[in-house]
């Protein structure tokens, strides 16, 4: 394909941040490789705080709760635009009706080894395989489909200056994930914040607005010297807070991810899902997991022969990562990082 005859991308990837995460790579890379070409994104209302601070993409937000009602309303707001190609970079069926709105020369989904709930039934053409077992080689596979080269992801940000109190040097603690079986133990996170405070090392704490993590993070918090700020940070400022701390410690959560994106190094908790497909992509080695055992234990198969996608059902998963595998960790990356200097 050529510049010339690529002048209108939509993008279809509406969850979660994560992955949103991931795609915005991509994006960046299609943008370098077509300069000149319009690109729309359709991604959920939390999410677009995040692409809109991606330069010359037009964010549209589609709504998961305005069902078919809000995909009609997305059509007609984009009538008389055909796209020369929309990339279906979502695994469910929503998302798969949606772009049914969308007029597009060419539709390209994954790969069948990659593609889920029927996703190619809604396109025409499918990614060649994904370089690599990561969600974010899958993505780039439809990027590839179009000539964008295999690169190193890169991201191209413009992120505001928030202006919430920050220690001067400071590590964040993020303890939630999207559900509650991704969360590590109340125990676990206090004892972290503990040793990372008796290293003179400052805490910032940090989660969304729902009622869960309010409750969570301030358990975590209670009665230690940490700056809380659970609930009150936006998706921007948070990555701002992100951007501007020595390390994160997290699950596998959009904030992991986040830190990611603008260099942070993190230390992601890992039980559910295989961190090499799901984890921050440029710190897999500062990734504590048990998913493996866990897996294998649960299949009774080894992980090499097991579907790409497989997780732990176990609702107590996370609990089976021990402390002394965290903490050990944390400290060997205070090390290498310097943080005591």
């Amino acid at each position: 394909m050529t510049q010339e005859s690529i002048q209108r991308i939509a993008i279809v990837r509406l969850s979660a941040l994560g992955d949103v995460c991931h795609a915005m790579a991509v994006v960046t890379a299609i943008q370098a490789r077509y300069p000149n070409a319009s690109i729309t994104w359709i991604t959920g209302p939390a999410e677009a705080q995040l692409v809109r601070l991606m330069p010359n993409v037009d964010v549209r937000v589609y709504h998961k709760k305005s069902g078919f009602k809000g995909m009609f309303a997305l059509g007609r707001s984009l009538k008389g635009v055909t796209f020369d190609v929309l990339l279906h970079m979502q695994w469910s069926l929503r998302a798969s009706l949606l772009t049914r709105v969308l007029n597009a020369k060419k539709r390209i989904g994954f790969a069948k080894s990659h593609s889920r709930e029927k996703q190619y039934w809604f396109v025409d053409q499918l990614a060649p395989e994904p370089a690599g077992q990561h969600v974010l080689d899958a993505l780039m596979s439809l990027a590839c489909a179009i000539d964008v080269p295999l690169q190193s992801p890169s991201w191209a940000l413009s992120i505001p200056e928030s202006d919430l109190l920050l220690p001067e040097r400071f590590v964040v603690v993020n303890p939630c994930g999207s559900k509650v079986t991704k969360d590590w133990t109340l125990q676990g996170y206090r004892a972290l914040i503990k040793s990372l405070l008796s290293q003179g090392l400052a805490v910032v704490v940090t989660g969304g607005p729902s009622d869960r993590e309010i409750a969570v993070c301030n358990a975590v918090s209670d009665g230690l010297e940490v700056t809380n700020l659970v609930g009150k940070t936006s998706i921007a400022s948070l990555l701002d807070v992100i951007q501007k701390a020595a390390l994160i410690i997290s699950p596998d959560t959009g904030p992991a991810h986040m830190a990611t994106i603008v260099g942070t190094p993190v230390i992601a908790l890992f039980a559910l899902s295989n961190p090499k497909r799901t984890g921050p992509y440029n710190d897999q080695d500062n990734v504590v997991s048990v998913y493996r055992e866990l897996v294998e234990k649960e299949t009774g198969k080894s992980l090499e022969v097991l579907p790409w996608a497989t997780t732990v059902h176990r609702k107590d998963a996370m609990a089976q990562l021990s402390q002394e595998a965290v903490m050990a960790k944390v400290n060997s990356v205070i090390c290498q990082l310097k943080l005591m200097d």
